[in-house]
């Protein structure tokens, strides 16, 4: 049976999580912006709904990235407030792992846009 009680716990704190990247991550607001730039873009050069649905879960899976490289960071700091070159690595590799998806969209946009280019005549 479905537990609405815990549901409603379980939105309330993602919706406290994005409020706090809100606030305090300025890669999250700068991800926000570029989300709405996409979705600009994809109104105005109207690939198809396929290239137009991978492009915009693509952006959404950096900003979900972004959210557990933030949330990484924060622990890491808790845990080792002094200079640790292992939390050094740890926080290396999650940004990393937002630049590697950065890398992807950029990468479908030029497919996406190799692809509008080449079925005109």
């Amino acid at each position: 049976m479905l537990n609405f009680r815990h549901l409603a716990g379980a939105t309330r704190y993602s919706f406290s999580g994005l409020q706090r990247a809100w606030k305090g991550e300025q890669a999250f607001r700068h991800e926000v912006l570029v989300l709405g730039l996409i979705i600009i873009l994809l109104f105005v050069l109207r690939p198809g709904p396929a290239w137009s649905a991978g492009l915009l879960a693509a952006w959404i899976c950096v900003m979900i990235v972004e959210l557990l490289n933030s949330a990484l960071e924060e622990a890491f700091d808790l845990s080792s407030p002094e200079y640790n070159i292992h939390v050094k690595h740890g926080k290396d590799m999650a940004s990393a792992a937002v630049f590697l998806g950065v890398i992807l969209n950029i990468l479908l946009w030029f497919f996406m846009l190799w692809d509008g280019f080449r079925s005109q005549p």
